[in-house]
């Protein structure tokens, strides 16, 4: 399986070497997301990546991803250095919102809000149960819309670096996305092969133990100190959660299919997250488990 941690000296170049400029543009810039990509890293921007960062023949190159450029973007360069990344970062923006006002992509950019609420978002982040490894993981038939850990806010769970376990989230943004082949028992298909292999299950959260604690350490998580940053995901007891956002309560969709489902069939927990209010914290207190008959 691929793994999302990131080499050790692209790490030092985002910390105090030449990526050091980007990565304080996103700390100081709420609607960016930074995403380690293994050999390379994304800078999302609602949803979508804005930047690229990938290590070539000893050099750093950025890419701005062409898909999002119109003839009045067509001036900005698609490989800036970091300077030129950062300076013209407006102009990126705007290309990209000019570019979703007709491609919308909303389920991606509320991944990306719930990514920002649960990790950086002061007292609040540090007040939720889970936090976000990673967004859009792929790889093979693995996907997950995100990736999170189960960390109790609890003061003694929060302070053991050691009660953590996993989560796996797929979001769906509106009940049009409850339709079609991608339905809730496909997904739970789809989360008990990843499971079912431990093996693979075990490498796996160590790579997102890592890919935690590089986040940690650049700063884009809110409410640990240094000590808690050497994070153990443990391999036992993982748990789907599924998030349904904007349901409209009125519609039988999604009730239907919650009824299909035959949670004694799967070994892991299936959740479904609710608001605490209108919020996009996720707490254990708010997850309603799926019963069996």
């Amino acid at each position: 399986m691929k793994k999302r941690q990131i080499s050790e000296k692209m790490l030092n170049a985002f910390l105090s070497g030449e990526l050091s400029s980007l990565l304080e543009a996103v700390k100081k810039d709420d609607t960016l997301d930074l995403e380690l990509r293994g050999d390379s890293v994304n800078i999302y921007y609602r949803g979508g990546s804005i930047f690229k960062i990938e290590e070539i023949n000893n050099s750093f190159s950025i890419s701005f991803d062409t898909n999002y450029c119109t003839e009045d973007s067509a001036s900005l360069s698609r490989n800036p250095s970091p300077a030129e990344a950062v300076s013209n970062l407006p102009f990126y923006k705007q290309a990209m919102d000019w570019w979703f006002h007709k491609h919308p992509k909303y389920e991606r950019e509320f991944q990306q809000v719930i990514a920002r609420e649960n990790n950086n978002h002061g007292k609040i982040s540090n007040g939720t149960d889970y936090y976000i490894a990673d967004i859009e993981f792929a790889d093979g038939s693995a996907r997950f819309d995100m990736v999170a850990l189960k960390w109790l806010s609890n003061g003694a769970v929060r302070k053991d670096t050691s009660r953590i376990s996993l989560a796996l989230i797929e979001v769906k943004y509106g009940d049009g996305a409850l339709k079609g082949t991608a339905g809730i028992e496909k997904h739970l298909e789809d989360f008990q092969a990843f499971l079912s292999d431990r093996e693979k299950v075990s490498d796996f959260c160590r790579d997102m133990s890592l890919v935690f604690s590089q986040k940690c350490r650049l700063g884009l998580v809110d409410g640990l100190n240094e000590r808690q940053y050497d994070v153990k995901i443990s391999s036992l007891d993982p748990e789907v959660i599924f998030l349904f956002a904007n349901h409209d309560p009125e519609s039988k969709i999604l009730p239907a299919l919650l009824k299909e489902v035959e949670p004694d069939k799967y070994p892991f927990p299936i959740l479904v997250a609710n608001a605490s209010y209108m919020g996009y914290g996720l707490y254990a207190e708010q997850m309603k488990q799926i019963k069996g008959k």
